[in-house]
């Protein structure tokens, strides 16, 4: 069986160092949205309000879909956030928010101290974070007559896609998440079948 391009965690995780008497704590959560990400880092910023330093950098979806955040949280810019980001890009992990609190020793330790640090602390927790494969999905949306709504159904079954949403309102209109991968395959397919009556297109904003 294939490695998986991507993975995403199926839990929290916490890892923490010391590094001239300055307390880095690495938190990792699984997430899903925007808001999820904002409900962890208040609650991080809630447990240890007296940190110095709240560093964090986020990833969701890969590819044209991936949407991404750092901050450096008062530090030197580049010198947190980003290393953070670079250690979960480079661990192919997505839907991740990754926090690193920073309690203050009293010894500087320069850019480049910094970002090891930051950098390091996260890479020492990815050894502690269970995960799983993650597969890119799109979301397509296909308008058809309920005398061709059948055909529709069928190759949702065919791709091992996922039936998302149907309105029969006016004709059939049907949502469905399907790997990325295959999306080009499974519009094709149902343009053949349909005799070109039916498209599957990514739905409008």
């Amino acid at each position: 069986m294939s490695q998986p391009a991507y993975f995403q965690p199926t839990g929290n995780c916490t890892h923490q160092t010391k590094i001239k008497a300055s307390r880095f704590i690495a938190e990792l959560f699984p997430v899903k949205n925007e808001d999820e990400v904002q409900n962890y880092l208040n609650e991080v910023k809630k447990r240890e309000y007296t940190a110095n330093h709240h560093c964090f950098a986020w990833r969701l979806g890969v590819g044209d879909d991936e949407v991404w955040r750092v901050s450096d949280d008062g530090e030197p810019a580049g010198t947190a956030g980003k290393p953070i980001y670079l250690v979960l890009s480079g661990a192919n992990l997505t839907n991740v928010l990754a926090v690193v609190t920073r309690y203050f020793g009293g010894t500087k330790l320069g850019k480049g101290g910094l970002m090891r640090a930051y950098g390091g602390v996260v890479q020492e927790a990815l050894a502690l974070l269970k995960k799983k494969g993650y597969i890119p999905r799109v979301t397509l949306e296909c308008h058809c007559d309920f005398e061709h709504a059948n055909l529709v159904y069928r190759l949702i079954e065919t791709f091992g896609a996922q039936l998302r949403n149907q309105d029969y309102a006016e004709g059939v209109t049907i949502l469905l998440s399907i790997r990325t991968d295959q999306a080009d395959k499974f519009s094709w397919e149902l343009h053949e079948l349909s005799n070109g009556l039916i498209k599957a297109r990514i739905p409008s904003p």
